[in-house]
This record gives structure tokens, sequence and C-alpha cells, in this order.
């Protein structure tokens, strides 16, 4: 048997000299490892920042919803004491009304022929009820409540002829709206 060489010599000795391929490929994988390892230790680092930071930020956020509950607990109270001075401040520039009103209701009546019973006040309306002696006196003390600085309506209700006491006087009833604004009714407060 014959053995014919098809490759040329040199091409063996070329192929038998590159022991270096094989350092190569093993070094290429060596340094790819090296370069995910690091990659990897520093995804590790920057996450672990992260989570650090957000442990912080959560920590931030948990002490800020407290500063929110209690900065929405002092806005209430601040409306809350704002409506009282102004309560107190209405009080204040109108408690002379009621005064004001009795003031010009004493110096309205005809003396000793002109009664009241009662009088109501609900807002600005003002209910009068009383006995007159005679219906001319009834009309001057409406005149006389029109004419005042005090009521800006005045209107007969109600005018019937009633006994008292052995004496035929008149029973009327009086409807007013006033110019004085009249004290606020205060607000119930919540607890």
């Amino acid at each position: 048997m014959i053995r014919i060489n098809l490759l040329g010599v040199h091409k063996v000795r070329r192929i038998k000299g590159r022991p270096g391929l094989a350092t190569a490929i093993t070094s290429g994988y060596a340094l790819f490892l090296l370069v995910a390892l690091l990659t990897y230790w520093g995804m590790t680092s920057h996450i672990q920042t992260q989570k650090k930071e957000k442990a912080a930020l959560e920590a931030q956020t948990s002490k800020s919803g407290a500063l929110q509950k209690e900065i929405q607990t002092l806005r209430i109270q601040k409306a809350l004491a704002e409506k009282r001075f102004a309560l107190l401040q209405d009080l204040d520039q109108n408690r002379q009304s009621p005064v004001q009103l009795m003031e010009f209701l004493c110096t309205s009546l005809p003396a000793h022929q002109l009664w009241l019973i009662t009088l109501k006040e609900v807002g600005p309306e003002i209910r009068l009820e009383g006995i007159s002696l005679t219906n001319e006196i009834l009309a001057e003390f409406i005149n006389r409540l029109e004419k005042g600085s005090v009521f800006k309506q005045v209107d007969l209700v109600q005018s019937v002829q009633a006994a008292y006491k052995n004496l035929k006087v008149k029973q009327f009833s009086i409807a007013a709206w006033t110019k004085i604004p009249s004290p606020p009714a205060q607000p119930k407060e919540k607890k």
C-alpha cells in the first residue's frame, strides 16, 4: 500500500504550529465570564443602592403622610377658629340692634292707649301682637312705625274687636321687616 500525502508538509506544520488557538478561546471565555461577573456585581450593587434609596423615600413619605394629616387637622382648626371669630365680630357689630329696636318701639307706643302683648323676631321679620283702645290709635302707631328708621315695611295682619276687663278693645297683629340686621343664629358645633 502506498501512501500519498496530498497535503504539503508546510501545511501540516502550520496546523501543528497553532497551539495559541485553544488558549485564545479559553482566555476569551474567561474574559467573557469575568465581564459577566463584573456586570453582575455592578448590577447587584446598583440594585442594593436603589433598594436603600427606596426605603429612605418610603420613610420620608410616611413622615410626610403624618405631616399632611397634621396640616389637615390644623387647617380644620383654623377654619373653625375663623368662623368663631367672624361670629364674634358679627355679634359685636349687631349687639345694639335689639336695644335700638326696643327703644324705638317704646318711644312709638301711644301712652296708656296701646299695649304690646307679644313680640316675635324671625330673621328680619318681627311680629307684634297687642291691644288698642281704638282703630285710630292703632293707625297712628303703624304710621309712627313706618316713619321711623327701624322698619322698612309695616303691614297690619289682623285687627279684631275683643273684650278686655269690660272694655271693647281692638286686638291686632302687625308684621314688620327691620332695616337693622338681626344677630345671626349661632351654629351648632360638632364635637
